[in-house]
C-alpha cells in the first residue's frame, strides 16, 4: 500500500445556476439547474472531479457528511474496500435516492483516480476500443418566444451543421399535434434524421399516451422517452406491447433493479442508463452488458464527460447524448473546464487520450455559483 493513493480530501459543492427563462416540462417546470461537485485528492496528488445534476436534493451532504469518513484516511486503489466501506455506512438507510447519486459519483471519481495513476483514459481501462461515435444533441427545447416552425428550422439547421440524431422535449405541449408539426418539417428537410421525444413522466396512462404514439409513428422516432414513472411497470409493458414506436425508460435511476425488472417482463425497447445515478460506471456498464444480451437497446443519459468513458468501454450504445453550450438548457458545461460538447468534430465524438475521466472542474464557477461546500480531511 502506497502511502501516496491514500485519500487525504474529499470535497463538495452544491451549486445552482438559474437558466435564462424557465423550461416546462409539463407536470414541472426547470428555473435553475443543480448539480453536486466532488473532488476527492491523494496525498500523492492525484485529484479526480465529477459533477452530477440533483434536482436540488442534497447530494453534496450525503457525500461529505456520510460517504467521506469512509474513504479518508484510506487506499483509494482498492476500490472494493472502499465500495464495501460505503454499503456498510449505509446499511441503516436506503442506499438509493440522494445516497445513490452520491455513491455514484464517488465511484466514478475513484476509477478517474486509478487510470490517472496508470497514465490511461477510464474508457480503456475499462477495456474499450477507439472509433468515432454518433452524438444525440438535445436541441428540440423551445426557446421562449419561437414558433413551431422556427423550432423546426433551428433543427434543420443543426442538420446541415452533419446532426442527424436529436432529442425532443414533448412533455409540455400536453397534445402530440405540435410536435407531429415540428418534426414533419424537419424530415422533410432532413428524411433520414431521428429523434427521441421526451416525455419527463408525464403521461397519465397508457391508453393516453397511445394518442401520441400512433400519431407519431411515422415521424423517425427512435423511441418515446420515460413517458411515466418507471416503477409503473404494467402500464409501460401496456404502451410497449400497444405502440409502434419503441419505448425507453430509465433516466436518473437510483436502483438497478427497476431497469432489470422492465427488462425482464419486456416492458421496454430501450434502456436509459446514468452511471452519475445508477451506481458508478461498473453498475453502468453492467446493465448496458445485459441489457445487450437480452437484446435491447443501450442510450445513456446526457453527463457526456462520463458517459463518452461507457460509451467507449464497449459496444452497447451507438450514440452519445449531449446538451449543446450554445443553447439556454442546461449549465454543466459552465462548471467544468472541458465540456464534451466543444469536441464535436462533424456530429461525432472520438474518446478522449487524457488520463482519468479527463473532466476537470472550474474552481471560479464553483466559487460562483455554490451556495454550499463541503470538506472532510484528515
Amino acid at each position: 500500500m502506497s502511502s501516496d493513493t491514500m485519500i487525504e480530501r474529499v470535497e463538495s459543492w452544491a451549486c445552482s445556476i438559474p437558466l435564462a427563462k424557465p423550461l416546462s416540462f409539463g407536470n414541472f417546470t426547470v428555473s435553475q439547474r443543480g448539480y453536486a461537485a466532488v473532488r476527492i485528492t491523494t496525498r500523492g496528488g492525484l485529484v479526480a472531479d465529477c459533477l452530477g445534476h440533483t434536482r436540488r436534493s442534497p447530494v453534496d451532504v450525503a457525500i461529505t457528511d456520510l460517504l467521506a469518513p469512509q474513504l479518508v484516511g484510506r487506499d483509494a486503489f482498492e476500490m472494493g474496500a472502499r465500495l464495501a466501506d460505503i454499503r456498510r455506512a449505509v446499511l441503516a438507510i436506503e442506499a438509493d435516492g440522494v445516497i445513490g447519486r452520491a455513491r455514484s459519483l464517488v465511484e466514478i471519481c475513484l476509477w478517474d483516480l486509478k487510470a490517472q495513476a496508470l497514465g490511461l483514459p477510464v474508457w480503456k481501462l475499462l477495456g474499450g476500443y477507439a472509433r468515432d461515435i454518433r452524438v444525440a444533441l438535445v436541441e428540440g427545447y423551445e426557446i421562449e418566444g419561437e414558433s413551431h416552425g422556427d423550432i423546426a428550422q433551428r433543427l434543420i439547421g443543426r442538420t446541415e451543421q452533419g446532426y442527424d440524431f436529436f432529442k425532443m422535449e414533448a412533455a409540455h405541449y400536453g397534445a402530440p399535434e405540435p410536435i407531429r408539426r415540428i418534426l414533419s418539417e424537419v424530415r422533410q428537410a432532413a428524411p433520414k434524421a431521428e429523434f427521441t421525444c421526451d416525455l419527463a413522466w408525464s403521461w397519465q396512462t397508457a391508453r393516453e399516451g397511445l394518442r401520441s404514439a400512433h400519431l407519431w409513428e411515422d415521424l423517425g422516432i427512435a423511441w418515446i422517452e420515460d413517458p411515466m414513472p418507471r416503477t409503473r411497470l404494467s402500464e409501460i409493458a401496456f404502451l410497449r406491447q400497444n405502440s409502434r414506436v419503441p419505448i425507453g425508460v430509465g433516466d436518473e435511476t437510483t436502483r438497478t433493479r427497476d431497469l432489470e425488472q422492465l427488462m425482464v417482463h419486456e416492458a421496454i425497447d430501450v434502456v436509459r442508463i446514468d452511471a452519475t445515478t445508477v451506481g458508478g460506471f461498473g453498475p453502468a456498464l453492467r446493465l448496458a452488458a445485459d441489457a445487450t444480451a437480452r437484446g435491447f437497446r443501450v442510450s445513456y443519459h446526457v453527463n457526456p464527460e462520463v458517459h463518452r468513458h461507457c460509451v467507449f468501454a464497449d459496444d452497447a450504445s451507438d450514440h452519445i447524448e449531449i446538451f449543446p453550450a450554445d443553447r439556454p438548457f442546461d449549465c454543466s458545461h459552465m462548471l467544468i473546464e472541458n465540456a464534451a460538447y466543444f469536441d464535436i468534430r462533424n456530429a461525432r465524438l472520438s474518446p478522449p487520450k487524457a488520463p482519468g475521466t479527463g473532466l476537470k472542474l472550474n474552481d471560479e464557477a464553483l466559487a460562483r455559483y455554490a451556495y454550499r461546500h463541503g470538506t472532510h480531511r484528515e
